[in-house]
Order: C-alpha cells, then sequence, then structure tokens
C-alpha cells in the first residue's frame, strides 16, 4: 500500500464514522476537493503533487473527528503530530511531517504569508470552496481571485459587503457560572454520561477516554474555560508540552503569560479563577512520582478561610462535583485569565516559532 493510500484509507475511516450523512458527504467532497487542488497548483508551481495532495486530504481532519471548527487548523495539526507517531508512523519523513503539519495548521489564516506548501492549500481550500458553488460570492476574496488569474480563470467581483466575524469575550464570571453549573450535575467519567463525552471531544485520539478516565480534570477546566469564550486550542503553542486535559498545560501556560499567583504574595482569589493544587491527591489515589501539581479546579467563592470550588475528577473519583477546600493547604498557585483574553499563538510561524505577520 502506498502512502497516499495509506492517508486516504485514514481520512475514510474518520469520515465514514460521521454519523450525518450530509456532513459526511461534505467531508469528503471538500477534503478530497481541496487535495485535487492543492495537487493542480503544486504542478502549476513545481512543487511536490503528492505531498500538496496530503496537505489537502488532512487539513480538516480535527473538524471532522471531533465536530469542533474552532481552531481547527491549529488543533488539526496536534492531531497529525500525533498520528505521525501512531496511524501514520514511519510514511513520513520529519521534514516531510513538519511541511504537512505546518501547511495545516496554517491553512485558516487566508490574510497572511507563510511559505509555498501553505500557500498552495490556503489557496486550493478557497478555490474549491468556490467551484463548489461558483454563483454564490461568499468565498470570494483577494487570494481567490489571484488563483483564479493564474489558472486562466473567469475573475469574481469581490463582494461589497464583509463577513461577520465572531466575537466571543471570556469573562471570570462566566467561567465560575458554567464551573458551578457542570460540577453540580455530578458527572461521571463514564462513555453512558453525554456531559462527560462532551467534555473529551476536543480530544481526537480513540484512546482519549482511556487516558482520561480517572485524570479529567483539567479537562473539564478546559471545557467550561471553553464554554466561557475562552478561544484555545488544546495546546497552547505547538511545542509545549502538554495540553490543557493535563494540568501541566495550565500551570506552563499560566506561567509564561503572567497568569500565576500564589496568596503568600499578596494575592487574593475570587470567582473564576483557576486553582492548581499542590499534591493534595491522596498518595493511594495516584501514581507514583506524579509532580506537585496534581489536581485543579475553578474557584467559586471565598468564604473567610474556605474556598468552594468546581472540579472533575475530585480525589481522582471519576466525578465532578462542588468541593469545600481550606485556604493555605495544598494549594500551588491561581491563574487569573484577564477578561477578554484573546489567544494569539496563531501568529508565530509553525517551523520557526517567531512571530510572523506578512500580510497577503
Amino acid at each position: 500500500m502506498s502512502r497516499i493510500e495509506k492517508i486516504m484509507q485514514y481520512i475514510d475511516d474518520i469520515f465514514f464514522n460521521i454519523s450525518n450523512s450530509d456532513e459526511r458527504k461534505v467531508a469528503f467532497i471538500h477534503s478530497y476537493g481541496v487535495a485535487q487542488c492543492c495537487s493542480l497548483l503544486a504542478v502549476k508551481r513545481g512543487l511536490n503533487s503528492e505531498l500538496a495532495f496530503v496537505c489537502g486530504l488532512l487539513h480538516d481532519v480535527y473538524a471532522y473527528k471531533t465536530g469542533v471548527r474552532k481552531h481547527h487548523s491549529i488543533n488539526g495539526a496536534e492531531m497529525i503530530r500525533v498520528a505521525f507517531k501512531h496511524e501514520l508512523k514511519d510514511d513520513f519523513t520529519d521534514e516531510e511531517q513538519t511541511l504537512i503539519k505546518s501547511a495545516i495548521f496554517h491553512h485558516s489564516d487566508k490574510e497572511h504569508i507563510h511559505d509555498e506548501y501553505d500557500e498552495i492549500l490556503k489557496d486550493a481550500d478557497v478555490l474549491q470552496h468556490w467551484l463548489f458553488d461558483v454563483t454564490s460570492d461568499y468565498f470570494v476574496c483577494e487570494r481567490l481571485i489571484e488563483v483564479q488569474k493564474e489558472l486562466n480563470l473567469s475573475i469574481s467581483k469581490l463582494p461589497s459587503h464583509s463577513k461577520a466575524k465572531n466575537s466571543n469575550s471570556f469573562s471570570r464570571i462566566t467561567l465560575g457560572n458554567i464551573a458551578e453549573e457542570f460540577a453540580q450535575k455530578n458527572i461521571h467519567g463514564e462513555k453512558s454520561y453525554y456531559e462527560f463525552m462532551d467534555i473529551i471531544k476536543f480530544y481526537p485520539e480513540e484512546s482519549a477516554f482511556d487516558e482520561l478516565k480517572n485524570a479529567w480534570c483539567a479537562a473539564f477546566v478546559y471545557y467550561c474555560a471553553v464554554k466561557a469564550g475562552l478561544e484555545i486550542p488544546i495546546r497552547f503553542e505547538p511545542m509545549a508540552n502538554t495540553r490543557f486535559a493535563c494540568v501541566a498545560g495550565w500551570l506552563r501556560w499560566g506561567e509564561k503569560n503572567g497568569f500565576c499567583f500564589r496568596e503568600q504574595d499578596g494575592f487574593t482569589p475570587s470567582r473564576g479563577d483557576i486553582i492548581i493544587y499542590d499534591n493534595i491527591i491522596p498518595k493511594e489515589n495516584k501514581p507514583e512520582n506524579t509532580p506537585w501539581y496534581d489536581h485543579i479546579g475553578i474557584v467559586l467563592s471565598v468564604d473567610g478561610e474556605n474556598l468552594t470550588v468546581g472540579e472533575g475528577n475530585i480525589n481522582n473519583n471519576n466525578i465532578s462535583g462542588v468541593t469545600k477546600r481550606k485556604r493555605g493547604e495544598n494549594i500551588g498557585c491561581y491563574l487569573r485569565i484577564p477578561d477578554g483574553y484573546k489567544y494569539d499563538g496563531w501568529m508565530y510561524d509553525y517551523k520557526t516559532q517567531k512571530i510572523r505577520m506578512q500580510n497577503y
């Protein structure tokens, strides 16, 4: 089996499991269509048509696997990073893997210019959308017009209207409200609980359920934060060691962004702050050599020396709930995310990890 055939099998296995027939049809048409457009543009530009085809096939895989479209390009690169270690192991060189992941990572950013395969995927994406319905001007943009010129096609007219952008804004108060709502549901970490499956849907691997069972406190925090308007991918930067499904991911992100605070330094926690505990899980309930940051929750209220906290997987017992905690006992730090926080990781080039903002 050729590596193209392996990629097609990998994609088909995911698409055939989409329950909605209309969504399944769109997944096949769009992904294979973009792949063919990528191959065409690669031939036109003197690049490797096979690699371009692979970029096209894989570009929306995260959205179709999880149903989550926000940051699907960034999360898609993360999903394929893992796939290259397992399902697609040894099929591509390290250089080819980086090229493919970079193209997927950047493909939603149509307003800036990146490397040649990144640009092929962006161009193929808008071209396929337009070819699917040439009577609509929804996908007509300057990028499409340049591709039309390159291929000697009829030139579309730029629409006069501007496309509305989502303007979700994060709020700590909202985070506290959502955490309280979901914690009180006493969600069990079992497949029979819809809410739990909704919490772990962001992690696309088939192993996600087994890996997060009795270890989903951080995934609970991520779920609540996204519901509260926090727009961040599952891994805050491509080279970070962990995802937000791990306490370490939240801690490293908080430290890097200056969101990490401690009461001994004069910080006073309040509703909507994230709390990271220091060795709060009993030794018998966790693996050996677990680091100090072993649990995480969301502050609901502060009453004197007590905290009321919403948590997932309380004490590693595989259930969510609202619990009381003593201030100053087993608390490592707090994360206070500013209201209105906007994720800026998309501005960084996947290959160099440096800001790259060359306008199209």
